[in-house]
């Protein structure tokens, strides 16, 4: 069992680290000139950002030496969790998919005050993921 995690902590923190910085850089949790938010950032957003970039990278990495070992497909549950975490930190205005789906007052109005709640749901969604994952990984 040592060996396993021997193999799957160091592509875990490669992939965390990355997705950290891919994200908040887009997101502008990490300030660039080459992007501005529109939104506030508060404490919750660099939660959300680094619980899920955590949890994708483990998600990830355990994918990766499941495809490598069994190939396992992703689940559900992973690719929701990448999403709402995604939206969760996210600045909603600047999304060009949500203002073109539901315009900047829908946006606003339907999405913005519930980020917090988007974010906890998920960063659930990934830790589910990444439980069901480990779990098969114990198996193997």
């Amino acid at each position: 069992m040592k060996d396993k995690f021997k193999i799957i902590v160091p592509y875990a923190l490669l992939f965390s680290i990355s997705f950290f910085g891919v994200l908040g850089i887009v997101t502008v949790l990490i300030p660039t000139k080459f992007f501005a938010r529109m939104t506030p950032i508060t404490y919750l957003d660099y939660i959300f950002l680094v619980l899920t970039s955590v949890l994708l990278g483990t998600y990830v990495s355990f994918h990766m030496y499941l495809k490598k070992h069994m190939n396992k497909k992703c689940t559900v549950s992973a690719y929701g969790g990448g999403i709402f975490g995604f939206l969760g930190f996210g600045c909603s205005i600047c999304n060009k998919i949500l203002v073109l789906l539901l315009g900047a007052a829908g946006v606003l109005t339907y999405i913005e005050p519930y980020r917090p709640f988007i974010g906890s749901a998920g960063v659930g969604l990934m830790l589910y993921a990444v439980y069901s994952k480990g779990k098969e990984i114990m198996e193997v």
